[in-house]
């Protein structure tokens, strides 16, 4: 099957890169992606949301549902949140003051197979 395809794959990558895994040692684990395109002077705009944006990830952080989630850097153009749920993802988009107050100009959810380690 597909997944025992990948888990071979990750299996030889491992071992090729001097990485020692097991594969009883791991899982993949679905996980919905957020991801935000900024507008070009987000870091002028964003201002008076921005307390509002990060209280709002702290709660999504603190009830499990948002697992982690962050702002590329040089430049500041995009966003992403790695969620439990895909109905979280879209639920903490639509309440985002970002999202509400035109600082975010696209926003996708995509389902991420993440590896993970016991």
């Amino acid at each position: 099957s597909d997944h025992m395809l990948r888990l071979a794959t990750f299996s030889f990558l491992a071992r090729r890169q001097g990485c020692i895994a097991r594969l009883s040692t791991f899982r993949v684990a679905p996980r919905w992606l957020l991801i935000y395109d900024y507008v070009e002077d987000v870091l002028e705009k964003r201002g008076p949301h921005r307390e509002a944006h990060i209280g709002l990830i702290g709660k999504h952080i603190q009830d499990g549902s948002a697992l982690m989630a962050g702002a590329c850097a040089n430049p500041p153009d995009k966003a992403y949140f790695v969620f439990t749920s895909e109905e979280k993802a879209k639920e903490f988009s639509q309440d985002d003051p970002y999202v509400k107050n035109g600082i975010v100009t696209a926003v996708a959810v995509r389902e991420w197979n993440c590896v993970e380690f016991d």
